[in-house]
């Protein structure tokens, strides 16, 4: 089987994993956005929503890489490694704000290592994935980026439910 024969195979699965992360992403924003004062007071809730972002975020990325027209296993490389590199950036600064501040945390500590921990883990393995691309073995590429996608949906779903308890506990406290 040719790359364009395993693009096409998969394209129904990255199609939906697409549509999902987006549809995720925006609802994440409309529960933030309902109580934006406990977000933006607590940093320890505004890192963990910006990594929950940023997970929702690579798993679209990942999508439209695989369903962009004309891509190849070496565009696939390019754009995983990207991705993983940039989202380990990305999320550098807010994990060390949120799990810097000592004192009273709305999410408490171990929480936010675990959290940020496995995002950091799913990030690395998507530009894991994208050494397979390079290497010409791309059936075991989009086979290896079935786990790390339903891996980021799942923390970024839990993470999602620990903002918004959190966030309805902080607003009835105020």
């Amino acid at each position: 089987m040719g790359f364009s024969e395993a693009v096409q195979s998969w394209h129904d699965f990255y199609l939906m994993l697409g549509a999902a992360a987006a549809t995720l992403a925006g609802l994440l924003f409309v529960g933030l956005s309902l109580h934006i004062r406990v977000v933006v007071s607590h940093p320890d809730v505004r890192a963990l929503a910006r990594v929950t972002l940023t997970d929702f975020f690579v798993i679209l990325l990942i999508a439209l890489a695989v369903l962009a027209p004309e891509t190849d296993s070496i565009g696939l490389f390019y754009w995983m490694v990207s991705m993983g590199v940039a989202s380990l950036v990305l999320i550098a600064r807010p994990a060390l704000s949120g799990m810097g501040r000592s004192g009273r945390r709305a999410i408490d500590l171990r929480t936010l290592v675990a959290r940020f921990g496995v995002s950091a883990f799913a990030f690395v393995a998507v530009a894991g994935t994208g050494v397979l691309f390079a290497t010409g073995d791309y059936k075991d590429g989009f086979i290896g980026l079935v786990p790390v996608a339903v891996l980021l949906l799942i923390v970024a779903v839990r993470n999602t439910w620990d903002l918004l308890v959190t966030i309805a506990d902080r607003s009835e406290a105020i």
